[in-house]
């Protein structure tokens, strides 16, 4: 019997369903909560931001947990790293081990930064945000906005940083989106589940509306060699390499540097 008849495959209506338990408590700390928190919070807002983001990524993780636990009926390393694809990449003809893979994820990620952080298509969210006003991020909503001089010496920041990485490109998203999801939508989408996949990871940043359409575009292959290598690890490479200029520059901005 193969891996694909072992796991029971989920259907569209539940992918779908954990998918808006994991997106829809980000739209309601971004557009609900903290609103009316602001005002009277004494918090600065960028970090209360921040820190409701990674409460819903924590989330995630216990999500996943909660998943895991009912599908696997216990705790143990063969079955979670069968269930989650904790290995190596495989070769889909050999079935060998297939380190090789692991170096295609260096053209994902050029790709997913020419796509979401060069700038060239910075004008999509700009007409959605002058379309609909309502959608536009508040100015705490941007990370960048923290790089002032308040926060020189503030160390702390640094670990909210450490524990946003872990969350965000490991125990949280990808362990729900690329852990959880993916190996259990083929079922629902066949060859396909890399690309709805990568369409659920992007439509989940509620709180992020107006860049939707450019993360579909750009995170759409990030589960793409996951699926074809059934390997949890190159989705953590390519999403993962994003820490490094987010710890870079959160360490700058602490050591008064910009």
């Amino acid at each position: 019997m193969n891996n694909e008849t072992e796991v029971k495959q989920y259907s569209v209506g539940k992918i779908i369903g954990l998918w808006a338990l994991v997106a829809l408590p980000m739209a309601f700390f971004r557009f609900v909560l903290m609103p009316l928190l602001v005002p009277v919070a004494s918090i600065h807002p960028g970090i209360l931001y921040w820190l409701f983001m990674i409460l819903g990524m924590i989330w995630q993780f216990v999500l996943s947990v909660l998943i895991l636990r009912r599908e696997l009926g216990g705790w143990s390393w063969e079955k979670l790293k069968k269930r989650l694809w904790l290995n190596h990449p495989v070769h889909p003809k050999t079935m060998k081990i297939y380190k090789l893979a692991y170096s295609f994820t260096i053209t994902i990620i050029i790709y997913a930064f020419f796509f979401e952080s060069s700038g060239l298509f910075s004008f999509i969210e700009e007409e959605i945000n002058r379309l609909f006003p309502a959608l536009a991020p508040e100015s705490y909503t941007l990370i960048e906005n923290l790089a002032t001089p308040e926060f020189e010496g503030a160390w702390y920041l640094l670990g909210i940083a450490l524990v946003s990485c872990l969350f965000n490109y490991l125990l949280g998203e990808e362990l729900f989106f690329r852990g959880v999801l993916l190996p259990q939508m083929r079922g629902a989408f066949g060859k396909w589940d890399w690309a709805m996949n990568g369409v659920l990871f992007a439509s989940y940043h509620l709180h992020k509306i107006s860049e939707i359409p450019l993360f579909i575009v750009g995170s759409l292959f990030y589960g793409f060699l996951n699926a074809k290598y059934r390997s949890f690890w190159p989705s953590v490479l390519i999403h993962g390499g994003e820490a490094i200029p987010l710890l870079a520059a959160v360490t700058a901005v602490v050591l008064g540097l910009i």
